[in-house]
């Protein structure tokens, strides 16, 4: 994992321990997916602010043209980190998904892995081919009581990381992945539905 990556990873993990702090009320409430991943990126402007990158929500642009994959005319990634105009410094892209929306075609349909280079089923993705190419990507699932982290890296999830939410201080608690008692719909679709079993094994 190349220092870009670890301090990208550093800045958004705090992001999101500050999501949870100070926006906790529209998280337990189940507000919309939208307005979560808004405070979100707001977070995560302000851990970038001084480091030379801008970070925009649902960026569809790559330079002039409309960002694009393979089979998809426009596509909108929830939070990119990057420098706008400058492909070479695609540094961070974030999919969210919430308690709001749990179905698993949904899930299917994000487009984190094709941005950070994941070969899944046989398909090549778009990013392989050298447009976007970003140093790394993230999923993140977000509720009142669980957040989920799957890290991408070179097209491969490279850890799996889940957090139990402290009732009091809304902190963020790691818990054993392995754990059956800790087990949610993210789970399921990762590993259950996909065949991604070994994810629980980094």
């Amino acid at each position: 994992m190349d220092e870009n990556f670890k301090f990208a990873r550093r800045k958004l993990e705090e992001a999101i321990a500050t999501l949870y702090h100070k926006d906790f009320a529209i998280i337990e409430k189940q507000c919309s997916e939208r307005s979560i991943v808004f405070r979100l990126g707001l977070y995560v402007a302000q851990n970038f602010e001084e480091c030379g990158y801008h970070v925009d929500c649902e960026y569809n642009r790559r330079g002039a043209e409309p960002k694009s994959l393979r089979g998809k005319r426009f596509n909108f990634p929830d939070v990119i980190v990057h420098q706008r105009g400058n492909s070479e410094n695609n540094l961070l892209v974030v999919e969210v998904k919430t308690r709001n929306d749990t179905r698993s075609a949904h899930f299917q349909n994000d487009i984190i892995w094709r941005y950070s280079g994941w070969n899944r089923k046989n398909n090549t993705y778009f990013t392989e081919e050298g447009p976007y190419s970003y140093t790394g990507g993230i999923h993140v699932y977000i509720s009142a009581t669980i957040c989920c982290l799957a890290w991408y890296q070179e097209g491969k999830v490279i850890e799996y990381q889940k957090y139990r939410i402290a009732k009091d201080t809304h902190a963020l608690l790691l818990v054993d992945t392995n754990s059956t008692q800790n087990k949610c719909i993210f789970d399921k679709w990762y590993c259950d539905s996909n065949g991604e079993s070994d994810i629980h094994k980094r």
